[in-house]
């Protein structure tokens, strides 16, 4: 089986197998840990069920604010940078005279 979080690979998953391959590291996390379900679930305020469902895999998605408090708590929340990186600036964004970057306005256009 391919590794799904291999950044070449991962646009050959289905979303369904990717987030089979999270609820499994949650567990494995989770375990590492040494938490119990019941006591990961009193510490990111969510039901026990919560926990087990994820685990199990039952979830067709997982709310980021669920997420992120698992990860807290089990002190993996630095993952969180890679799922957002900061992008360059476009060059259609940055004044070729200038070289500065160019400010977005909203305004609305003159019908004519």
């Amino acid at each position: 089986m391919k590794k799904v979080f291999d950044k070449l690979m991962i646009y050959d998953f289905s979303d369904a197998e990717i987030i089979q391959e999270l609820c499994h590291n949650l567990k494995s996390i989770r375990l590492s840990c040494c938490f119990s379900q019941q006591e990961l679930a009193e510490k990111c305020g969510v039901s026990v069920i919560t926990i087990k469902r994820i685990e199990s895999g039952k979830v067709s998605d997982i709310t980021m604010g669920t997420l992120l408090k698992i990860m807290r708590i089990s002190g993996t929340l630095e993952g969180v940078v890679d799922l957002l990186p900061e992008l360059p600036a476009s060059p259609y964004l940055i004044n070729e005279r200038t070289g500065k970057r160019v400010q977005r306005f909203s305004s609305k256009r003159m019908q004519v």
